[in-house]
């Protein structure tokens, strides 16, 4: 298959480097055009790379895929008559993270017009030390993805030493298959105020959640140690504080939405100094930035070393509404701030029937959610992680058929888990939580791997794709083999390993050692594995499970959540530990059914919703969260035909997340990431309620 991609390139990196981490190489080759030609640019590599002829952007990649597996973009060119100059510049980061996994650099390109190759590696690109321009010793900019951006940068024309390339071993290649942003520039972006910052001289206490600062913070975790690092992120902005006394004048921009992509800026440098861009999905009650939040350092740093006028332009994909421009020790004046967008032009078209204009704003933050999660593998956000998780996909799936009318997004999600030949650092027979993407530490979450059985359940009915199915099946039967390694005397999951979640609130305290709503997400996954496999064996495991789970969880009015395995061998089901959640799980899964279990349904559908925290109701139940119970209440509410009711809660839940940032969120409130992949899933709910009540009409 790789011929059908290559005609001459090879894959080449400068010699002895090519596990550095946080490498940056310029690749460039001249090419020689009698006339203008189209041309086609075939390019991969590890880890990232932006793409420029000319000087002008052209593309950025690559798309991702399972390890030891590499994605070739097919870029169209169009060369001018004379020399054309196409760089490449590549950052190979070499360090476990949840958005790339950690391989070795390498670009491999050729440029083709026809049948001619103008240019290849390993035969006329040249490489040059970019470290001389971005500054390699830096901490992460968080665990779970790379390294934070800092540059030194003059004015005048940029030199850099050349590098001498070796060939590096041969790869897997595939098709990019997803197709390309359109990388629209938002100029949306408009000073708002001057603000007064100040650097505090407190000593900086790290936090408990910084853990991505040593290398030994986390098993097998990759970093550079704290006192080698050549600018230290990290401190700076922990020490900026907002001061009306400051010295430090900042510059306060405000976007359209909470959007995504590559930071922008023209700037004329009076005198020399350090230019800080600093940002947040949300403002600060005092208006300001935190540019620490989440436990992510949300900050991009040019070094500027001597006066002009300079055209600066991230390369690492940012989400932001809100920025801060300042300069520490110089003064420069910023001409123009903007955003190119890196997100999935897909499902743009798409109209929501009606035209209730809060409907149409929480429709219209659903699509800029999905865009934002959907540029090559479904993620959950595009900010603090950019990572390919389960349960986030099964939903985000959704939302790509009902945009695009095609499984082509979640095909190219699916199929990643499916190639991988294994799954390092987790146990055998385990899925992992996220992928493509390194677990060191060997975390990954039962639960997840049971929404993939129950996503690619869903997928052969979109697709009718037995052959990906097929695919799984040695993957899926040795998880339900691990998973039932984990069943009780009663026939029950005990004890899950790793990281067990149900949700982000109070039932994610009430997991051990009988989790229930883990038990019923499984006896959904029982059923898929039976209907993808055609085995009656799942079914009647499942069947059994759900009479175990109605038995010791339901008391007659709620489903509580957990059993705790006392001293003497016997199993307590706490009656205090009850979760809204819990009663959405039942429901879902086929746990509890509406004719079973009417009175419990008639409370649920009556007295919970988005103004149950208001108004007080049943205060002993704990409420859920936006991830992913508030979800799973609209899902069970669109199954019952109550289109009407899910319309009203739908305003009720995100109508403040449509105003406040344009995007919808992971958590009921803006505590978290303002832009989760999953979210978008309220775009099927409504254009499925508002279709129902038309054709009632």
């Amino acid at each position: 298959m790789d011929d059908q991609f290559f005609k001459s390139a090879i894959p080449v990196y400068p010699a002895g480097r090519s596990n550095l981490m946080n490498d940056c190489i310029l690749f460039a080759a001249v090419i020689n055009a009698e006339k203008t030609t189209d041309a086609v640019l075939k390019i991969t590599g590890s880890t990232l790379y932006r793409v420029k002829i000319n000087g002008k952007f052209l593309s950025y990649g690559p798309a991702r895929a399972a390890v030891g597996f590499f994605r070739v973009d097919e870029v169209p060119l169009r060369l001018a008559a004379g020399k054309n100059r196409l760089t490449v510049e590549l950052s190979s980061c070499c360090v476990n993270s949840y958005y790339y996994p950690d391989q070795p650099g390498f670009l491999q390109a050729e440029v083709v017009a026809g049948e001619k190759v103008l240019a290849a590696t390993g035969e006329n690109f040249r490489a040059f030390d970019l470290n001389e321009k971005r500054i390699r010793k830096v901490p992460r900019s968080c665990f779970q993805r790379m390294f934070v951006e800092a540059y030194n940068v003059s004015a005048g024309p940029e030199k850099f030493t050349e590098l001498t390339l070796v060939e590096q071993d041969a790869v897997k290649l595939l098709p990019r298959v997803v197709p390309f942003p359109e990388y629209r520039i938002d100029h949306s972006y408009t000073p708002q105020r001057s603000l007064r910052r100040t650097l505090s001289g407190e000593k900086v206490v790290r936090r408990r959640w910084d853990n991505y600062l040593e290398p030994d913070g986390e098993p097998g975790f990759k970093c550079f140690k704290f006192d080698e690092l050549e600018f230290d992120a990290y401190t700076l902005l922990h020490r900026l504080q907002k001061s009306d006394t400051g010295n430090i004048c900042s510059t306060f921009y405000k976007g359209r939405i909470n959007n995504t992509g590559f930071i922008r800026l023209k700037v004329d440098c009076r005198r020399p100094g350090l230019l800080a861009v600093i940002f947040s999905e949300t403002a600060q009650a005092d208006n300001t930035i935190d540019p620490v939040m989440h436990f992510v350092l949300n900050g991009v740093f040019w070094n500027l070393q001597t006066p002009g006028v300079y055209d600066l332009e991230a390369m690492e994909v940012n989400t932001f509404k809100y920025a801060e421009v300042f300069m520490v020790d110089g003064e420069a004046e910023v001409q123009d701030f903007s955003l190119r967008e890196y997100k999935s032009p897909l499902g743009r078209d798409y109209k929501l029937p009606g035209s209730d204009p809060v409907l149409n704003a929480i429709f219209e933050a659903g699509w800029e959610t999905f865009a934002a999660n959907a540029v090559d593998c479904f993620t959950d956000c595009p900010s603090r992680e950019r990572a390919a998780w389960l349960c986030d996909s099964f939903f985000t799936a959704r939302t790509a058929y009902l945009l695009t009318g095609n499984t082509l997004l979640e095909k190219f999600f699916l199929e990643n888990f499916a190639i991988a030949p294994s799954f390092k650092d987790i146990p055998v027979g385990a899925l992992p939580m996220v992928y493509p993407g390194d677990h060191p530490n060997g975390m990954f979450i039962p639960n997840w791997g049971m929404w993939l059985i129950i996503q690619t359940g869903d997928y052969l009915k979109r697709s009718g794709d037995r052959e990906l199915v097929e695919m799984f099946r040695e993957k899926f039967t040795g998880f339900i083999g691990y998973m039932n390694s984990f069943l009780n005397a009663d026939g029950l999951l005990e004890n899950l390993p790793s990281w067990v979640f149900v949700e982000w609130s109070k039932a994610n305290e009430f997991l051990q050692d009988v989790s229930f709503p883990s038990n019923m997400l499984y006896t959904l996954a029982l059923d898929t594995m039976a209907e993808l496999y055609h085995d009656e064996r799942y079914v009647l495991q499942a069947k059994q499970m759900r009479q175990t789970i109605r038995r010791q969880s339901f008391d007659g009015t709620w489903f509580r959540d957990h059993g705790v395995r006392q001293k003497d061998g016997s199993l307590l089901i706490p009656e205090s530990d009850i979760t809204e959640t819990c009663q959405y799980y039942a429901f879902f899964t086929g746990c509890a059914m509406a004719e079973l279990h009417d009175n419990l349904w008639n409370k649920l559908i009556t007295d919970f919703g988005p103004e149950r925290k208001s108004n007080g109701a049943y205060p002993e139940i704990y409420p859920s969260n936006a991830f992913i119970g508030n979800y799973l209440r609209l899902e069970i509410l669109s199954v019952a035909g109550l289109h009407e009711q899910l319309l009203r809660e739908s305003v009720g839940y995100f109508k403040k997340m449509a105003d406040v940032t344009g995007t919808l969120w992971e958590y009921d409130d803006p505590h978290a990431s303002c832009c989760h992949g999953f979210a978008s899933y309220i775009n099927v709910l409504l254009a499925k309620a508002l279709a129902a009540q038309s054709e009632s009409l």
